[in-house]
């Protein structure tokens, strides 16, 4: 019996969805919507488009960053969205069979205030119960809400494990209380400061300065290690 060709098999529309993420300055974990136009016009949504014939995800994403919010890659100043999860429920989008690559990109709050400041089709929506709250719009479109849960749940297992790994801090260098503020606000949860800093510092390095400038007193600076500079030592350490 002959191989079927490509052709006999049904083909799903394909979408990125991306989750950017940001801490408010009230300590709250929010992500980035944009309303849209067309389909669902008015409605507040993750920033997405469909993937055109032979177009890389990450240039669908790209695009749509570009298109939705402004965001050009000057913008993310070195950061990129990395893949999240495929979501294939058949049923999750109510205009036909659409697979979502969702992507994860996290982004410092003053970054996109700077974007969203002269816009009023942008905003930073809370999340709470690992959703977006949107004023008046009980659900995003398109089976997002789901997109949003994930994105809040990969983000805050990462935070419980490394040093500020979105860069959420605008600043690649800081001090232990802002590393730590930052990961309370992403967790939703208290750490314990001696155990955080049990747990960060040795992947950590200390700038050997100390900082000015900023409230409280004189505090030592220090910046993320690379990870493979860590598994490098690591490795070195064992032999």
């Amino acid at each position: 019996m002959p191989e079927p060709d490509i052709g006999d098999y049904p083909a799903p529309h394909v979408a990125v969805d991306v989750a950017v993420l940001t801490v408010l300055p009230t300590d709250e974990l929010a992500v980035l919507l944009h309303r849209r136009t067309g389909d669902r016009s008015g409605q507040w949504a993750l920033p997405g488009r469909f993937v055109r014939p032979r177009e890389r995800l990450a240039d669908a994403v790209a695009i749509a960053l570009q298109e939705k919010c402004g965001l050009h890659t000057r913008e993310l100043r070195g950061r990129a969205p990395h893949q999240l999860h495929l979501f294939d429920d058949p049923d999750r989008d109510d205009r036909g069979w659409v697979m979502s690559a969702a992507h994860l990109l996290g982004l410092p709050c003053s970054l996109l205030q700077d974007v969203i400041r002269s816009r009023d089709d942008l905003q930073l929506a809370p999340i709470a119960d690992e959703r977006a709250r949107v004023s008046g719009q009980r659900r995003l479109p398109y089976g997002q809400d789901e997109i949003v849960r994930y994105a809040v749940v990969d983000i805050r297992e990462r935070y419980r494990k490394e040093p500020d790994p979105e860069g959420l801090l605008e600043d690649r260098q800081f001090t232990l209380a802002e590393l730590l503020a930052v990961h309370v606000a992403v967790l939703d949860e208290d750490w314990q400061v001696d155990t955080f800093r049990r747990h960060m510092l040795p992947m950590l390095a200390d700038t050997g300065e100390v900082s000015t400038g900023r409230p409280g007193r004189p505090a030592a600076i220090y910046r993320r290690i690379a990870a493979a500079a860590r598994h490098g030592n690591t490795t070195a350490e064992r032999r």
